[in-house]
């Protein structure tokens, strides 16, 4: 995609997908027992996004690379190139873009009831005594917004003073995890949750506290000294604010909460993070719901993502059948497919990359403020495009079992590849890698070779081909295939090519309608390259008007695939006085009458109801004037054919006709 365009088919796609739009529940969210409630009582699953990378932005976020990713050093970068104002001016135009009154109406309207927002220290404090209000001002529009259509606010200290880990995205130093080794740090902290929770303690759309995000402790802080700080931050939070519930993340990246149990407050959530294992695996939550039963107290699943939709369908019905609240990672950032949002890196902003990647110059002041200023605008509301298979996962029980359209094909026209239906794998697509079940090893694999434009497990390239669509499916592998609704506006007979590509002879595939092929087994030609562009025709097809489903499968691999052209080549002619056939209906044998304006050659055949030939009639010469001839039922094979419709197609070198009769035995 050149750009992200508004699609209205696709939004017409994820408006079914969405839930109806929650009755608002002016209350605050609080725990009880192992669910979260409203102050009415109303039982409230968790249902929503980490707005990662809009106060903390981090390395991979932004495909940096060159440096250390961290937010304070990817600001130190952008000062190098535009200086300090310009870099000011940046951050202003970019908070006020990331995240929109747009955004917040359209989450409420698909039903999503939260917002979790990692932060950094800085917007409210500059060292040990000063207090400042720039994260207050970020975020209160947002909260307004957020009150206003159902949706929580979760507040995510994912920066601490000194860094609560080692990693760029808690913005230490990449040493140690200084919140750990610097008592002064952990007081700092502590002093900065009190106040961001004075300031909002009877804020009722402020879902609650998520103290660190993703901490792992120092050799000689020991779990039994983590349970003692945590106490220490809540006591301190609980001296200003009753209202808001905490949530503690475990050691290790938020998964190990050994010591954190017992609870140590009455309004107090466990949460974890996940990424990692394969979707069909669910022994692994038993750890979760166990302490959650122990202790009776509620789960919430702060981070999870980064993952393909199939791979999501499945972790979110895991959570939601064991009443966990969810936070799928990420809302929005540049060029990933598993965000709700997509975000196409602009032009500018992509010579700013490869510089800091030594792949290129150093670009212009200019040029670097345009870059930054055409990523802000990027982030918009209305120049992104709504994941609507990754909504789909969340939001529609039939993902598992029913493809539905990904947008509209009508027929005549083109079908692109890539617009492959909405499902999960073995419903609207079948490939060999649809998920990543061994993210952060060795073993990790993506389930979209080409990264762009879908989160499925089909792979995807972008090409330059001028003819067509801009994507195209690529990477195949024997037995994978791809499913189409699709609706023909027209009963009559269409040429159906494909466009490939392929740099080797002999892959093989296959197209059927309404689970019958359409001639026969294609052969892949050697077209010269993998993006060397061939159309190559597959047959002569009788397709009747309405709803039905096209499937491309891969019987041998090696070629890409970009478009399939359908091209009407006209009605059947039954009423025209020099074509049709009689008797119509017949048990017995018909007439078939045709008038030749000159001599020709061609062929006279009949197709059943599937496009599959029954029987040729004439292969060869057509005199001049009108002719008769007769049709007994019998297939080639000279047995008698079964009731039902059939075709003849007349087809020579001056013209075309077909005509739709009747078999009755």
């Amino acid at each position: 995609m050149k750009k992200c365009i508004y699609r209205p088919y696709i939004y017409t796609t994820i408006f079914l997908f969405s839930l109806c739009a929650p009755n608002f529940i002016y209350a605050y969210l609080a725990t009880s027992g192992r669910v979260f409630v409203s102050t009415s009582g109303d039982t409230v699953q968790l249902r929503g996004f980490g707005l990662g990378g809009w106060l903390v932005q981090e390395g991979y976020m932004w495909n940096t690379s060159g440096f250390y990713g961290s937010t304070t050093e990817i600001e130190n970068q952008i000062i190098s190139l535009v200086g300090d104002s310009a870099t000011s001016a940046f951050y202003q135009n970019y908070y006020s873009t990331y995240i929109t009154e747009e955004d917040i109406v359209q989450l409420s309207e698909w039903g999503f009831n939260s917002l979790r927002v990692p932060f950094h220290y800085k917007f409210f404090s500059t060292d040990t005594n000063t207090f400042i209000n720039d994260g207050f001002d970020i975020i209160d529009p947002v909260l307004e917004w957020c009150s206003n259509n159902g949706i929580y606010l979760i507040l995510d200290m994912h920066c601490a003073p000194g860094g609560q880990n080692r990693n760029d995205f808690s913005d230490g130093n990449g040493d140690e995890a200084g919140l750990w080794v610097h008592k002064y740090n952990r007081d700092w902290t502590v002093a900065i949750w009190k106040y961001i929770a004075d300031y909002y303690s009877e804020s009722q759309w402020i879902g609650g506290y998520d103290l660190l995000n993703e901490p792992v402790l120092e050799a000689d802080f020991t779990s039994l000294d983590f349970r003692e700080y945590y106490i220490e931050i809540v006591d301190s939070i609980r001296s200003v604010d009753q209202n808001h519930i905490i949530f503690i993340e475990g050691n290790w990246y938020a998964n190990d909460f050994a010591n954190l149990t017992p609870p140590f407050d009455d309004n107090m959530s466990y949460s974890f993070h996940h990424y990692i294992g394969p979707s069909t695996q669910t022994a692994w939550v038993s750890q979760y719901t166990n302490m959650s039963a122990a202790y009776n107290v509620p789960l919430w699943v702060g981070e999870v993502g980064e993952n393909s939709n199939h791979w999501a369908y499945h972790k979110i019905k895991l959570f939601e059948d064991n009443n966990i609240g969810w936070s799928w990672w990420n809302f929005k950032h540049n060029g990933s497919i598993s965000t709700l949002m997509g975000i196409e890196p602009p032009e500018d902003f992509t010579s700013i990359l490869k510089h800091w990647s030594n792949l290129g110059p150093k670009p212009s002041v200019e040029k670097a403020q345009s870059g930054l200023q055409q990523l802000a605008e990027a982030y918009k509301f209305e120049n992104c495009v709504p994941n609507a298979g990754l909504l789909a996962a969340f939001n529609d029980p039939d993902f598992s079992s029913t493809s539905k359209p990904f947008t509209e094909h009508r027929l005549p026209g083109m079908v692109s590849a890539t617009d492959f239906d909405i499902g999960m794998n073995g419903v609207a697509y079948q490939d060999e890698i649809f998920e990543d079940a061994n993210k952060f090893s060795g073993d990790s694999k993506a389930w979209n070779s080409g990264w762009t434009y879908r989160n499925d497990g089909v792979d995807i390239l972008k090409t330059s081909d001028n003819v067509g669509s801009e994507y195209a499916i690529g990477w195949t592998m024997d037995n994978e295939w791809t499913k189409y609704t699709v609706h023909a506006d027209s009963t009559g007979m269409y040429k159906i090519s494909i466009r490939i590509a392929s740099n080797v002879y002999g892959g093989e595939l296959e197209l059927l309608y309404d689970n019958s092929r359409i001639g026969e087994i294609v052969t892949v030609p050697n077209t010269g390259g993998w993006r060397s562009w061939q159309d190559v025709t597959v047959a002569e097809h009788y397709i009747e008007q309405g709803k039905s489903t096209l499937q491309l499968n891969v019987i041998d691999e090696e070629f890409n695939i970009k478009d399939i052209h359908f091209t009407f080549l006209g009605k059947p002619q039954t009423e025209d006085e020099n074509y049709g056939n009689y008797p119509n209906p017949f048990a017995f044998e018909t007439i078939i009458y045709l008038s030749i304006p000159e001599e020709t050659k061609g062929t006279l055949a009949i197709y059943n109801y599937r496009g599959q030939l029954v029987k040729q009639l004439i292969n060869g010469n057509f005199p001049p004037g009108k002719m008769e001839v007769s049709w007994n039922g019998n297939d080639y094979k000279y047995k008698a054919a079964s009731s039902g419709v059939y075709i003849y197609q007349l087809k020579t070198d001056l013209l075309t006709r077909s005509g739709k009769m009747l078999l009755i035995k």
